[in-house]
């Protein structure tokens, strides 16, 4: 009975605690720099509003950065990732002064329903922190590898090494877990340094990790990326070809087709029009590029099938083909209107001329009566 009474409460006022929320418990930092703590919570507060909290006791800490109203104070900052289900608080220019207890807390409201809350205990130091990363964020991936390096101080030369997702004590692996087949391999130089190597990465390795020594921990993210794709080029070959590239193509067909040519037809000759420039002789032709031409290797061989020889015309026919070729469209319906205007002219001065000689011998006849009248 007591049991089922427990989940009820856990099913309508959801998990409490370390079960909704957890983070590092210890960190240490170097003053002047800068430190982002990740704060884990439970998939039923993705939608509550989220805040960090300074001070020794929970009841009398001072709210320093909050989701719910936008606002933050000394250099932090605060950001949710819903679909990671987790909240991040990055503090700048840390100082000594800044050495204190920490609560990543969850805003439930409500009569009875208390905040949720997790603390952690923040040490700023002058000299270099016992226990950091040299990068927080590394990238790398998929199918590749990633290396983070751990740095520890003297102090915890002698402690136990620990790789872990963070949140999940249960996933910490030690030097003495990992195997060489291992997705995580840790090494220990026993100098201040203990590299984790994790190959072979997939999108699920993406995350939050912790490197832990002691009671000691520091988060770093992995972020996987997708391994772009390569597409195969199917072009054999892609180039601007010049003219005495395609003469030695052509001719290399030529050669091929006058072979079987010459067996059905003797005088057939059809290398002679490819081997032979315009100019008359057996020297290739001018180097002049033709840009934008891509030449395959399947098409010198597949879309030749006839070659037929042409002479070359004159160069005088040539420079009259051209000049009637750049000829006006209305050139010709000019030269028809000319030619019915002239014609025209010729048939009106052939009438006046006609009617003139008429009127001529009118007048002589006039002329001739009138000489007879005056003789009589």
């Amino acid at each position: 009975m007591v049991s089922l009474y427990l989940l009820i409460l856990v099913f309508v006022h959801g998990p409490s605690g370390c079960n909704s929320l957890w983070t590092v418990t210890k960190s240490t930092a170097k003053s002047g720099g800068a430190i982002t703590i990740p704060c884990h919570y439970h998939h039923m507060f993705r939608d509550h509003a989220k805040y960090w909290c300074k001070g020794r006791s929970w009841p009398l800490c001072t709210v320093m950065a909050s989701t719910d109203q936008r606002w933050s104070r000394g250099g932090m900052s605060i950001t949710d990732i819903p679909e990671e289900l987790v909240f991040t608080v990055t503090m700048r220019n840390l100082q000594e002064t800044d050495t204190n207890r920490y609560w990543c807390a969850l805003k439930v409201g409500g009569i009875g329903k208390p905040d949720v809350k997790v603390s952690l205990d923040l040490t700023v130091t002058q000299d270099s922190p016992d226990l950091s990363v040299v990068d927080e964020l590394v990238s790398g991936e998929e199918g590749g590898s990633v290396s983070v390096q751990c740095l520890y101080s003297d102090t915890l030369r002698g402690k136990e090494k620990k790789w872990c997702r963070s949140g999940d004590r249960h996933s910490c692996q030690t030097q003495t877990d990992t195997s060489q087949n291992a997705s995580a391999v840790i090494s220990d130089d026993k100098r201040g340094v203990f590299n984790v190597t994790m190959r072979e990465l997939e999108k699920k390795d993406a995350g939050w990790y912790w490197c832990s020594v002691g009671d000691l921990q520091a988060a770093v993210h992995i972020n996987v990326t997708q391994r772009p794709t390569t597409h195969r080029n199917t072009a054999e070959a892609v180039t601007t070809p010049t003219l005495p590239m395609l003469h030695s193509a052509f001719s290399t067909f030529a050669d091929s087709t006058a072979i079987s040519a010459s067996k059905t037809n003797p005088s057939a000759t059809v290398d002679s029009a490819l081997t032979t420039s315009s100019y008359g002789s057996a020297t290739p032709y001018p180097s002049v590029s033709v840009p934008y031409i891509t030449i395959h290797s399947s098409t010198l061989t597949s879309s030749l099938t006839t070659v037929q020889p042409t002479c070359c015309p004159s160069t005088e026919s040539t420079t009259t083909n051209k000049k009637i070729r750049n000829m006006p469209w209305h050139a010709p319906i000019l030269i028809v209107l000319a030619m019915v205007m002239l014609v025209i002219v010729v048939m009106a001065t052939v009438n006046i001329y006609r009617s003139s000689k008429n009127n001529i011998r009118l007048v002589e006849g006039e002329m001739t009566e009138l000489v007879i009248n005056q003789d009589q």
